[in-house]
């Protein structure tokens, strides 16, 4: 049996179990980051904001190496610093247990596993089962490579979209930074088909935009109808 289909802001909030989020290319790996963080926070209760967050990642592998968490960053999307604690795993194994066990002491988590074998069918399913007995929330950061299947609730891939200008230029006449975009496309979604949101990040929280195809629409010519000859 299937669910219902959630559209629009409601697929945004992420119900307590595994969650996975896949950069579309190696280089949109920051931006998978970002909305990681985004989503971890987003829609949670006034309970759950309590929590603390464990932040597991492999130590020395440059393959999803772009700088450690910034307290300022964090902030920035929402996720209060003093709440994070990171742990820097010797190898995906460690990441695995690190991750299960902060799921099990009650903490939200943020884990990067990247393409590690060690990450199958079993271990996701420890991890999903273990975020739900706690009603906790688990995102995962895969790789950008072809993935093999696993019992997480959602997949999403992650892609950067142009910022909008600002309303307001500076004294050179250059906008300024606009709020980010990214184009979420949720590969996988139990009871439900695949979906592509363009989302902006603004005030806080993740904004669903209108569909570029009705956004972009442009108006419609009244329609001409040829003189008959007579």
């Amino acid at each position: 049996m299937t669910g219902p289909v959630l559209t629009g802001q409601d697929a945004l909030v992420l119900s307590p179990g595994l969650h996975e989020v896949c950069p579309a290319s190696y280089l949109d790996t920051p931006a998978a980051l970002a909305f990681q963080i985004g989503m971890l926070g987003h829609g949670l209760v006034e309970q759950d904001r309590l929590r603390p967050v464990i932040w597991v990642r492999p130590a020395g592998q440059r393959a999803h190496d772009f700088g450690r968490p910034y307290p300022l960053a964090l902030a920035r999307w929402g996720l209060e610093p003093e709440r994070v604690l990171l742990v820097e795993a010797r190898d995906a194994s460690d990441v695995l247990w690190a991750m299960e066990e902060g799921l099990n002491a009650g903490a939200l988590v943020i884990g990067e596993i990247g393409s590690s074998a060690r990450y199958d069918l079993t271990a996701s399913r420890r991890l999903h089962r273990s975020a739900q007995a706690t009603k906790a929330r688990v995102l995962v950061l895969r790789g950008h490579q072809q993935i093999q299947p696993s019992a997480a609730l959602t997949r999403w891939r992650l892609s950067a979209l142009p910022s909008p200008d600002r309303p307001w230029r500076g004294a050179t006449g250059l906008p300024g930074l606009g709020a980010p975009r990214f184009c979420a496309v949720l590969e996988r979604v139990r009871g439900g088909p695949p979906k592509t949101f363009e989302i902006e990040w603004k005030n806080a929280a993740f904004h669903v935009l209108e569909p570029a195809e009705m956004a972009r629409r442009t108006a419609q010519s009244a329609p001409q109808f040829d003189r008959l000859a007579v």
